[in-house]
């Protein structure tokens, strides 16, 4: 495939989004690469939002313009890949931005390897206040074929070695795919998913995919408020069960041998773990009597300090804060200014030492900074031995709430 002749059909789910969708759609159509198809599907928006849709297709003519009636970004995203034209497709969230250099990278390898899927593993978290973040400092790039996909690929997709670290982004938004790839698989998701269908989309395609391809290359803005108050979905729970399902399913029936397969699932049940502790963590504090789940050293009666006022932080704080069985002493973070005038206080790291609690719990996904807390947080006095983390091995099958009764 020629550098140049090659066609990516970017896919923009679009609902209401006004503020950003100019940025958006600028940073698409200004491109170093210019060979695309960019397809803004409507997903049901109201004014102005639909027409401004109208007007970016006015202005370029390589800007599409399907309108739909509204039923959530998989139903946007399958049908923009249905109708896609390109060689490849991409996906770009209508908040999102990205960097003027990301397809004329990602088409300089597929022009010599053509991988079913390739994915630019490094991204930038952008906040409302102007800071940003490099999330993900992965150095893994290469091309592979199905056969290495058990040693190369596999393993690092998410990594069962830490809470949910990974090499391999689990959104779609930092993926490209083979178009006719794309189709063949998005049939695969049904509606019923309402949830994780990014990653119940990706595991899929990594299963029937017969090549695999990875750059570091750091192209992609995600904006993300800090400021966001504790949204909890009472449902996920349900909501989780059909990505599941049709993930294990998937495994099950793909060829890999039974130590991958294992492999696979275990994986599976880390995904759905960590949703459900950055939505409903409440479900997961229910599973054991005796321990707060999953940090098993911070038994009944504790009191904790939850260190993290993101999502995970503040799902815990939430679901802990009023019940009888620990004693929530505070909640900690390196940024605590920016959380101000919020739902919960939030103290500065140096407030710890005057605290009184039994364990800090660190509430925070990513493994980098993880372990800076940790070890930040021995350097100023704090015993290790009381630093809760999540317990992988209580991390399985059994022990998520599915089918459990309330």
């Amino acid at each position: 495939m020629i550098n140049g002749e090659l066609k990516i059909s970017v896919i923009v789910p679009v609902y209401n989004e006004v503020l950003y969708l100019e940025e958006c759609v600028s940073s698409i159509c200004n491109q170093t690469y210019e060979n695309l198809e960019i397809i803004l599907v409507d997903d049901g928006s109201s004014s102005p939002c639909r027409e401004m849709c109208d007007e970016y297709a006015d202005r370029d003519k390589r800007i599409r313009v399907i309108h739909k009636e509204n039923g959530g970004s998989l139903s946007a995203r399958r049908r923009g890949i249905e109708e896609a034209t390109g060689d490849y497709v991409a996906f770009v969230d209508s908040d999102d931005w990205i960097e003027l250099e990301l397809y004329q990278k990602i088409v300089e390898v597929i022009s010599e390897k053509e991988p079913d899927m390739i994915t630019a593993s490094n991204y930038f978290r952008n906040y409302a206040d102007g800071r940003s973040m490099n999330v993900y400092e992965n150095d893994r790039t290469g091309f592979w074929k199905k056969a290495e996909f058990e040693k190369e690929v596999f393993p690092y997709f998410i990594k069962t070695s830490d809470f949910f670290d990974t090499e391999f982004p689990v959104a779609m938004t930092y993926y490209s795919f083979k178009a006719d790839f794309a189709k063949r698989n998005i049939v695969k998701i049904k509606d019923r998913i309402k949830t994780s269908e990014d990653y119940t989309f990706l595991v899929i395609s990594l299963l029937n995919a017969e090549s695999y391809a990875a750059i570091s290359y750091r192209g992609y803005h995600y904006r993300s408020n800090i400021k966001s108050k504790t949204h909890t979905y009472k449902n996920m729970k349900e909501l989780l069960r059909p990505a599941y399902e049709t993930v294990n399913e998937a495994i099950e029936k793909s060829e890999y041998r039974e130590p991958v397969k294992a492999l696979l699932k275990k994986k599976n049940n880390f995904h759905m773990y960590h949703a459900l502790m950055l939505k409903d963590y409440g479900k997961l504090a229910e599973v054991s009597d005796d321990f707060l789940f999953p940090y098993t050293k911070v038994k009944r009666g504790s009191r904790i300090l939850i260190y993290g006022a993101g999502k995970l932080g503040k799902q815990i704080y939430a679901a802990v804060k009023d019940c009888d069985d620990y004693t929530v002493v505070g909640l900690a973070d390196k940024n605590w200014n920016l959380y101000q005038g919020q739902e919960t206080e939030v103290c500065a790291p140096e407030n710890i030492l005057s605290l009184e609690y039994d364990y800090i719990i660190i509430a925070i996904v990513y493994v980098n900074i993880k372990n800076q807390v940790k070890r930040d947080l021995v350097e100023m006095g704090v015993d290790a031995d009381k630093i809760a983390e999540v317990d992988l091995s209580i991390l399985d099958e059994a022990h998520l709430p599915f089918g459990r009764k309330q």
